[in-house]
Formats: C-alpha cells, structure tokens, sequence
C-alpha cells in the first residue's frame, strides 16, 4: 500500500472502532484478561522452571566406595567416573570428612561421635554433579556398570528427580492448553466486533468494488482494526503484570523464607513477556480480523 492507502486504512479502521466503541472495549477487554491469565502462567512457569534449575544444583548422587578398595582402585574409579559423559563434576569425600560434615550436621550434639576417630565406620564416597536432571537416569545405569570396579553402594534419590521432571512437565503442558484456550475466546470476540463492522459497512464496500477498489484496500482497514485491538489488550496485562510483579515475589520470598531460593527478577521476565504478548495480541488480533472477513465479507 502507498501512503494515501494507508492513511485511509488507519483512519478508517478508528473510525470502525469508535463506531463500534461498546464492541471494541468487549474485545479489548476480553483479550486483556486472556493475556493476563497468559501472563500469570508464564510467570508462574518459569519461576517454577528456575527454582526446579536451583534446586537441580542441591541434588546430586552420592557413589559409596567399597570398604577393601585400595588407594589405586580409587584413583582407577575416579577416572572411570569422571569419564561419564553428563558429569560435570566428581568430589571425593574420605572417611574423615565424612565424620567431620556428620559431627557438624549435628551440631551441639555432635558430642555423640566423640571417640570414632579410631574406629570409624563411615565409608568413603563420591559425590557427582550431573548436568540437567534429563541425564540423571543414563549416568545412574552407567555407575550400575562399573559396580565391580570398586562400587558398594550409590544413592542417587531417583524418585524425587522423576517428581521433580513430572512437575516441570505437566506444568509446560498446562501453560499450552491454557494460552491455546484463551487464544480461541479472543479469536470468537474479535472475530464478532469485526463481523458487526463489516455489516454495517456492507453498502459502502459494494460500492466500493463497483468503481474498481481492490480486495487488499478493502480488507486493510479491518485488519489494521485487529492489529490496534490486539495492541491494546497485550498493553492492559503488561502494565498490570509490571505493577504487581515485584510484590507478589516479596510476599511469595516472606511466606516461604525458609526455602533459599531466589526468584525470576522483573526485568528478566519482561523481556520475554512484553514481546510475546505483542506477538500474541497482534496474532489474535489478525487471525480474528481474517476470519470475519473471509466467512462475511464476499470479496
């Protein structure tokens, strides 16, 4: 479109908004509390996405070393160890550290293990770091494979990484359903604001085809009318979700502040969320503009 074209697209298209005005603010409306339940469940997502990323940093599995392996067989383990491919990083702890971290957990009753020096029955272990928790299950059938290299035991809490994956997954699967959902009920508005628009102009557009006007000239106006509803309704959820944000992480940190975890911060999650609810409103928007036209406009 040249510039006059455009110019008449715009105009037109406040024109029907304004006309329209009682539709435009159900749309604009209903597109806006769509987005924020988007908006929420991103921001829920991917704190819940980051605490699960912390906490993978606390869990690690725990390989105990047999009671009769030498000093070489230990080194010759550590090297098979290290050699699995997902493990970021292997820390031998030795019998006396091991007591030393056992007397420390304990604290004023640590007095309990006094005289183990001697005789101490903590075994020797290594502790491994693994990359993501998607790797927890090959490096633990991988340790099963090297038991008769030196390995008695290995602890590596598999039931609580498996709860930990499930959670993350059913969680991205929600998210899905509910901007999938929530996007069809804006298409229905939009697609009923600009339905009202269409038939009210249909006089006007027949002539307008009669002295020779294009399809694209005649679609543009509804489509532009689309595009400023869908900016609209991505703006009421970002301003609300900029606003309250910030609090809602500091009474979330107050009500859980024995769990050390820290939060997506504003700027991070705005970095990601004003975009995709551009993308999303402008998307919806279009998409209901199209369909209206395309099922009651006949150009």
């Amino acid at each position: 479109m040249n510039l006059r074209n455009t110019t008449y697209a715009i105009q037109e298209a406040f024109r029907s908004l304004i006309k329209n005005r009682l539709m435009t603010i159900a749309s604009v409306i209903t597109l806006a509390g769509c987005l924020f339940i988007v908006s929420i469940s991103y921001c829920i997502a991917s704190n819940i996405d980051y605490l699960l990323f912390q906490m993978e940093s606390l869990l690690s599995i725990t390989v105990y070393i047999s009671q009769d392996s030498s000093s070489e067989d230990v080194n010759n383990l550590v090297k098979l160890i290290r050699d699995i491919p997902h493990v970021s990083n292997v820390e031998y702890i030795s019998s006396e550290d091991a007591l030393a971290q056992f007397r420390e957990n304990l604290g004023d009753s640590s007095h309990i293990l006094d005289g183990l020096e001697s005789d101490n029955p903590l075994p020797r272990s290594f502790v491994l770091d693994i990359e993501t928790l998607g790797y927890w299950d090959y490096v633990v059938n991988r340790l099963d494979e090297l038991k008769g290299e030196g390995i008695d035991t290995i602890k590596h809490g598999k039931q609580a990484v498996n709860i930990l994956i499930t959670i993350n997954n059913v969680l991205r699967v929600i998210c899905v359903i509910i901007i999938a959902g929530l996007g069809i009920i804006s298409i229905v508005i939009i697609f009923n604001t600009i339905k009202l628009a269409v038939n009210s102009r249909k006089t006007e557009i027949n002539i307008m085809k009669y002295v020779g006007a294009t399809d694209a000239f005649i679609r543009w106006p509804f489509i532009i009318e689309g595009m400023i509803i869908g900016v609209l309704g991505a703006m009421v959820p970002t301003f609300l979700i900029h606003t309250v944000y910030t609090p809602a992480i500091e009474l979330v940190k107050n009500s859980l502040s024995i769990l050390d975890f820290d939060f997506r911060t504003r700027a991070y999650i705005f970095t990601i969320l004003i975009p995709l609810l551009g993308i999303l409103g402008v998307f919806i928007g279009v998409l209901g503009s199209v369909t209206s036209i395309r099922q009651h406009l006949n150009v």
